[in-house]
Formats: C-alpha cells, structure tokens, sequence
C-alpha cells in the first residue's frame, strides 16, 4: 500500500468525524445552556451530581476541541498517519463516552 492510498482513507475519516463531533459538542453546550438558565435554580452548582456533571461535559468538551484540532491539523508526519489518527480515533471515543456518562448522570440523578 503506497503512502497515497493510507492518507486517501485517512482523509475519507475526517469528514465524519468532524460531523459527529459538531452534533455531539452543539448538544452538550446547548445541554449546559439550558441548564444554566433553568428557571427553578438558582445558576449554582448545588449537589455532588451536579459537580459530577458539570466535570464530565466539561472534560469532553475540552477532549472533543483537542479532537477537532487534532483532525484538522495538517501537520503531521505522513510516514505516521496511520498512527496520528488512531489516536485522535481513541481520544474521539473517550470523549464521546464521556459526554454520555455525563448525559447518564443527569437523566439518573
């Protein structure tokens, strides 16, 4: 397999990734909008839920712009595409599930 082909199927990834990324980042910050305007509270963090969850979207929201700049950098070694983008794939999934078990939280508690 020739250097052109690897990062051919590399860059067929990106667009997807940065799509799912955009949906699942505008949910969490329109999540915490809400949250922060919600009219029965009074905007502070109250509870160990409450921190529990503001860490969490907090932290993906953090890991899932490292995503972002990670996908579209362009500068990177060619010879370790491969590699870059499999860890950028880790660090995707780390934040999706974190967003989750965050969103978990506070469907549960």
């Amino acid at each position: 397999m020739s250097d052109d082909t690897s990062l051919q199927d590399i860059k067929d990834f990106r667009q997807p990734m940065v799509t799912s990324l955009g949906i699942v980042l505008g949910f969490l910050l329109n999540f915490l909008g809400q949250w922060a305007i919600d009219d029965g509270q009074d905007h502070t963090v109250q509870s160990w839920a409450d921190w529990i969850i503001l860490i969490t979207f907090v932290a993906a929201i953090v890991l899932m712009l490292h995503v972002l700049y990670r996908l579209l950098n362009n500068r990177y070694d060619t010879a370790t595409a491969g590699h870059y983008y499999q860890q950028t794939f880790q660090r995707y999934m780390a934040a999706i599930c974190l967003a989750f078990a965050g969103v978990a939280v506070a469907l549960l508690f």
